[in-house]
């Protein structure tokens, strides 16, 4: 059995369609109370005309930050009805917008792209109240009522950036229902799931330019880390702190002994005490990682012996072990099924090649594979070529209908 974010059991097409009639009869109830022509009904035939407050032109802000180098996912625009006293004497309109964005490049900085405007706004004589909150800022916009001298909070402007945090709650395709989660795509389908794709990126343990624009990635990755190297502790704590998954990239002995495996490498001459020791000590080295995956390995991960001694580790310790299929005669799914240990496997390697187009066309297959079969999971490398690809896919990725998930998430239970 596969594991993915939500239940196989789906809510019945008449559930379905009792969630849009309702939605329909928001929107009705809504157009009632306020009316077509800018009034509000407040009984006994009584009716008042709505004010709306001074406010600055914002129809141009979409061009600002296709300028600024943001590509805008989501824009909701939402309207409420406010009195100005008790007494109800001023009805007037107050906007709210929402707008995500997500960033072209990873030295953008949302912060100095707010600020900027926000100075604009001030120049012009507009009163502005700024509020960080979480993801991005909320600019609010103080106007005066026509004929009056008072201001008031004209309009709401919420700007959010996506990232590995939140990238489910704009892209994971599920809405509640009764409680539950819901998929309608899948429903749509006929399937258990939207496609869904997990992207591993091996290597960690170095801090260069192409780590840092990794670490920046607004969609969800998997680092995989190697152990014991003089920067692998800070840059699982920046990893971490992005919001990517930690997965320890646990260096193994290749069947081409002359390949150098590094520190805290595993070898099939070991016995299960030193395999079980020399693991524990490189997951101790790295205490936030989910799970591991294999750097070469190649002979290892086709030795059932050596293999069971490391998922012995892997269960002990309540973590996951992903094969990253290094050899077509690896036995990790066996062994793991055995031994009880939730795997994953990986389809193919994204950048053997670094060329940026190549890159591209391989994370493509990834794509198509996972629109296929519903899921599917992808090796990269901390290499700037790799970097640049996925950057420069990101619209691509977004459009793709694929939802990208950590590998956590993509996991065989038997």
């Amino acid at each position: 059995m596969v594991i993915f974010p939500l239940d196989e059991q789906k809510p019945s097409l008449i559930t379905l369609m009792v969630i849009l009639a309702m939605s329909s009869l928001g929107f009705a109830i809504l157009g009632f109370v306020i009316g077509p022509e800018g009034t509000r009904d407040l009984g006994s035939g009584h009716q008042v005309e709505l004010i709306r407050p001074e406010m600055p032109k914002l129809g141009e802000l979409g061009e600002y930050w296709t300028a600024a180098g943001y590509l805008t996912v989501q824009r909701e625009q939402d309207y409420s009805v406010q009195t100005s006293s008790a007494q109800g004497s001023e009805v007037w309109v107050q906007g709210q917008e929402k707008l995500v964005l997500v960033p072209s490049r990873h030295d953008l900085s949302l912060s100095e792209a707010i600020l900027q405007l926000t100075s604009g706004f001030l120049e012009q004589g507009w009163m502005i109240q700024l509020e960080a909150v979480e993801h991005g800022y909320i600019l609010g916009f103080w106007g005066s009522l026509p004929g009056l001298e008072q201001r008031v909070l004209a309009y709401k402007w919420q700007v959010e950036l996506v990232n590995p945090r939140n990238y489910d709650y704009y892209f994971g395709g599920l809405i509640s229902v009764m409680g539950e989660p819901f998929d309608p795509e899948g429903f749509r389908k006929g399937t258990p799931e939207s496609p869904v794709l997990a992207v591993i990126i091996d290597d960690w343990g170095y801090i260069t330019l192409a780590a840092e624009a990794l670490t920046a990635y607004p969609l969800p990755l998997t680092m995989a880390v190697l152990p014991h190297l003089a920067d692998s502790p800070e840059v699982s704590e920046r990893i971490h702190a992005a919001g990517h998954e930690l997965i320890l990239h646990q260096p193994m002995e290749a069947l081409d002994g002359s390949l150098e495996l590094g520190p805290g490498g595993i070898t099939a001459e070991m016995d299960a005490d030193e395999v079980k020791a020399q693991l524990k000590e490189n997951l101790a080295s790295l205490p936030l990682v989910a799970g591991l995956n294999n750097h070469m390995g190649s002979l290892i991960t086709s030795d059932p012996t050596v293999m069971t001694y490391v998922l012995e580790v892997v269960k002990e310790l309540g973590l996951f072990f992903v094969d990253s299929r290094t050899s077509t005669s690896s036995v990790v799914p066996e062994v793991a099924r055995q031994v009880g240990v939730p795997y994953g496997v990986n389809n193919l390697f994204i950048d053997n090649e670094s060329d940026v187009e190549k890159i591209k066309a391989q994370v493509r297959a990834g794509l198509d594979l996972a629109q296929k079969q519903g899921h599917a999971v992808i090796i990269g490398h901390v290499r700037p070529a790799t970097s640049r690809a996925l950057w420069e896919m990101i619209p691509e990725l977004i459009d793709s209908g694929v939802q990208l998930v950590p590998i956590s998430r993509l996991l065989h239970v038997e």
